[in-house]
């Protein structure tokens, strides 16, 4: 049953390392995310044993983990969803996990997580960790079910959600993408947008036939105030505020390896090589055991 999938290491974190790995921010912040992973526990137990149960096809208990869990770091706008997409394509044994889109779908089915997600949503707040976790733990559940391994894209995205991810998935290997600020800055705010028709131009590869009109109605084109240049600056200085210390969690785990670049094409062939590499040595490891 669903039991076999928590591992021991689980029950240990809620009372033990996240404890202590957490200690060296305040002794409240440990204590409340603790008792935040034991609700989370309980609660996504509960769930998913009801689903395991009330699902006639679901006989047959999930292995203890999956082959790999692959996360995937990448500030917005650099690249991380066309990077993403090409490892899915040559690796096919990755399962692509979402956040973003596991939200979206949830909010449109109106599932009991969605609805929890769209209270948040509507009072223009940030989503909780412990609603995200457990989003990415049902889909995480079927993917180990089937044997697949996981290529998880915006989530974690703070060290609390690291820490439970960790446990419970094991991540061995994370890929983080380093674009210079500047180069997404002119990305993002070369982007302009036709209202009515929703039709997107970019100047650096897409331009409009006419400057500042769109092709089909010759109507002005806008840009919308998020990619502006300071609203983009905005958004990147928040991303590596909240990202830094997820990067060195797993510096210091020695899973991450950072590509640096400013083209997602010129970048992907190192990414290629080096994922290919960790999945040929695990496999020797495997065959020697």
């Amino acid at each position: 049953m669903m039991q076999a999938f928590v591992s021991p290491a689980f029950r240990r974190t809620v009372v033990g390392k996240s404890s202590s790995l957490l200690q060296r921010r305040s002794p409240t912040t440990a204590t409340t995310v603790v008792r935040s992973f034991a609700s989370i526990y309980h609660a996504d137990m509960e769930d998913l044993s009801h689903e395991e149960t009330s699902s006639p096809s679901s006989t047959s208990s999930p292995s203890s983990s999956c082959a790999h869990s692959l996360l995937i770091l990448g500030k917005p706008g650099g690249g991380k969803g066309t990077i993403s997409g090409k490892i899915l394509s040559d690796f096919p044994q990755f399962r692509h996990v979402s956040t973003g889109d596991q939200l979206r779908q949830h909010v449109r089915n109106e599932t009991k997580l969605g609805l929890e997600a769209k209270k948040y949503m509507d009072e223009g707040c940030l989503v909780p960790d412990n609603v995200m976790i457990k989003m990415v733990m049902k889909d995480a559940v079927e993917a180990i079910k089937n044997g697949q391994s996981l290529l998880l894209d915006g989530f974690p995205r703070t060290m609390e959600q690291a820490v439970a991810l960790d446990e419970q998935l094991d991540v061995d290997m994370v890929i983080n993408l380093c674009i210079p600020n500047e180069t997404i800055i002119e990305r993002i705010s070369d982007r302009w947008i036709h209202p009515a028709s929703g039709r997107v131009y970019n100047y650096s590869y897409k331009p409009p036939k006419v400057t500042g009109m769109d092709d089909e109605t010759g109507e002005p084109l806008v840009q919308r105030d998020d990619d502006k240049p300071e609203s983009v600056l905005k958004r990147l200085n928040k991303y590596e505020e909240a990202t830094r210390p997820l990067v060195q969690y797993y510096e210091e785990k020695g899973v991450i390896q950072t590509f640096r670049g400013t083209q997602s094409d010129v970048i992907y062939p190192e990414v290629q090589e080096w994922l290919g590499e960790q999945l040929a040595e695990d496999d020797v490891e495997a065959n020697t055991i």
